[in-house]
């Protein structure tokens, strides 16, 4: 039997896909949860509509998060900070520092989460981040960090 899925199956199908499944599985337990539809000319008109706005939706947040790595990487983040000794940190400089100082930079709120460091940053001097923003979507950021006026 083919059927229009109305939501995400992980082992089945996604959402707005078209599949043939068996009748039992279909009449017992997709249609009475409301997870798909029967395969009817106007369900799969609307399947396909469903599928181009989401094919679009998605184009359209590609495009804005390649013009927003282009913006990253032709910046550089300059962050001050107590040193000592030998340019070590009191403290360190970390992710969140990083995501405020570019959320600041850029007027975009960025995620901490999305910045990708090994480890806190201990000294002073300069450093290559990655921001991972999207799947497969990456920008490199250089952070400098320097020796606060006392």
């Amino acid at each position: 039997m083919k059927v229009v899925f109305l939501k995400d199956i992980s082992t089945k199908g996604k959402r707005g896909e078209i599949r043939d499944v068996a009748n039992g599985y279909a009449r017992n337990f997709l249609f009475p949860r409301g997870l798909a539809m029967p395969a009817t000319a106007g369900a799969i008109k609307i399947a396909k509509v469903q599928s181009e706005e989401k094919s679009q939706r998605q184009a359209r947040q590609q495009e804005e998060i390649n013009e927003l790595i282009q913006q990253l990487e032709a910046k550089e983040l300059h962050l001050k900070a107590r040193a000592g000794a030998k340019g070590r940190l009191h403290g360190a400089i970390t992710s969140a520092d990083i995501a405020h100082g570019l959320s600041q930079l850029v007027n975009i709120e960025i995620d901490k989460k999305k910045i990708e460091l090994d480890e806190p940053l201990h000294h002073l001097g300069s450093y290559e981040v990655t921001i991972s923003l999207a799947k497969g979507s990456e920008a490199r950021l250089k952070v400098v960090i320097e020796e606060e006026e006392k």
